[in-house]
């Protein structure tokens, strides 16, 4: 998501300098992306009498993403300590912005340490729905899955 974002605001941005010859600079290595352990939860929920079925990972003190679908994606969300993101497939809706910014938006204070302990947690479900109903949605979520994979991969491949 975060080279996405960067990939448009490059697009975005036109550069009115020419453009300069130089010469190639040594070969240097990427360094190696560090390894992480996930855990991917799948689910299924009922909001507002609309059903759909997801999949959450969470890198441990790091990201969570969040993708909802329901034949096709309806919608994605990341969220990092200090920001963010929500976007969806169909409409207008989307959000970026800190977790003051959220606060704003949702009447409700919620930082990035309780949503993934509300992910992680073994009643992840029930949280999940307790947290809606806070914010005036009927939710009803089913965690169907769990499980952990070592390989850091972004979730969300087009």
């Amino acid at each position: 998501m975060m080279v996405m974002l960067l990939a448009l605001l490059a697009v975005g941005c036109r550069s009115t300098r020419q453009a300069a010859t130089t010469t190639a600079p040594a070969t240097v290595a990427a360094p190696a992306a560090p390894q992480r352990q996930l855990t991917v939860i799948t689910f299924s929920a009922i909001v507002n009498g609309f059903s759909a079925s997801g999949q959450m990972r969470v890198a441990e003190d790091s990201v969570l993403w969040v993708s909802v679908n329901k034949l096709v994606e309806l919608g994605r969300a990341m969220a990092t300590p200090d920001s963010v993101w929500v976007t969806t497939t169909f409409g207008d809706h989307s959000f970026a912005g800190s977790y003051d910014d959220l606060q704003r938006l949702t009447k409700r204070r919620i930082t990035f340490d309780e949503m993934q302990a509300m992910a992680m947690a073994d009643d992840a479900g029930e949280q999940i729905s307790q947290l809606a109903a806070s914010l005036g949605l009927n939710a009803t979520v089913y965690v169907t899955g769990r499980r952990k994979v070592n390989k850091l991969a972004f979730p969300f491949k087009k």
